[in-house]
């Protein structure tokens, strides 16, 4: 595996070593060990920092049209305007992921504020995400030099006067805003996730609701309204016959939104009745696993190379 030496691969590397560590002194402080409070807390704002800083690049970089880097060459060209030339930075799956990132680590640092006796766990589960997406990032980064991929055709410092640009069927107003929301949904799911998974820990299935239920419902409308606008999108401009026509991401997205769903009426009866606890700390978990399931069908091109094996 080569890593390219670019400013922002460096970036995503110093963002992976400081969200180890913060992800190690937080789990030592859940466990009980004495840590130093504001050196953990600091760690996780710094590597937030570390991931906003590799956006604010990447973004640099499609407006710029810097056509070294083999993603921006993928997505961008120079005939696309400004609006496009943004939503470019999620067309693809490292963007997205980049993107998913960025959300996460907010998500995190605002779960961080907190002084109750879940937040080291919660935090915990949170990073340890947060290095999964890094781990990715670092294989595949968005900050890959153009020469380093295809040698034979670029030397060093060599690259192409334009590049791909965006597929016809995502240059519309609706890719600038659908693909966030969605992303904005999925990463939000990860903290009911780790309030979930904080409560199997301390064998408590009645405490963790009340601080997971907001996190919930921000996942559950703002992945709704992304899937709304997507399979209007998908329906009334790309002409894919329909919302279930064709459009594999808003059919994968739909499956864990339901279940989303179902967990905010099951929470809901649980604050009343105290009842479906067990079940709410399944469809918690089971809701994270879906949105990394639907991430990685509808960015990994698997759809793509089923479609082309049954055409065969």
């Amino acid at each position: 595996m080569h890593i390219s030496g670019s400013i922002g691969n460096i970036v995503i590397i110093v963002a992976f070593v400081i969200s180890l560590a913060a992800a190690a002194s937080t789990i030592a402080s859940a466990a009980g060990w004495k840590s130093p409070l504001l050196r953990r807390k600091e760690l996780t704002l710094a590597a937030g920092a570390g991931i906003l800083i590799a956006v604010i690049l990447l973004l640099i970089y499609f407006i710029a049209c810097d056509f070294r880097f083999l993603y921006v060459y993928h997505n961008a060209s120079r005939d696309l305007p400004l609006a496009y030339r943004i939503a470019a930075f999620w067309a693809g799956k490292e963007g997205s992921l980049l993107l998913w990132l960025l959300f996460l680590s907010l998500f995190g640092c605002f779960v961080n504020r907190k002084t109750d006796d879940y937040e080291p766990l919660v935090s915990s589960v949170i990073l340890v995400a947060q290095l999964f997406i890094l781990t990715i990032l670092i294989v595949e980064s968005p900050f890959t030099y153009i020469w380093d991929r295809y040698p034979d055709s670029f030397g060093p410092g060599m690259f192409p006067a334009d590049g791909a640009g965006l597929n016809p069927l995502l240059k519309d107003p609706w890719m600038v805003a659908h693909p966030p929301l969605l992303f904005l949904g999925y990463a939000s799911a990860t903290v009911p996730f780790a309030y979930a998974v904080a409560a199997l820990i301390k064998k408590d299935a009645s405490r963790w609701i009340s601080s997971a239920y907001p996190w919930l419902l921000f996942s559950m409308v703002t992945l709704g309204i992304g899937i709304f606008l997507g399979g209007y999108w998908a329906y009334s401009v790309l002409g894919w016959g329909g919302y279930w026509g064709w459009d594999p991401v808003e059919n994968s997205s739909l499956i864990p939104w339901l279940v989303a769903i179902a967990l905010v009426h099951g929470v809901i009866i649980q604050k009343r009745h105290g009842s479906l606890a067990r079940l709410n700390l399944f469809l918690a978990l089971f809701y994270f696993v879906l949105v990394f399931y639907s991430t990685w069908l509808t960015r990994s091109g698997e759809i793509g190379r089923a479609s082309c094996r049954e055409r065969v």
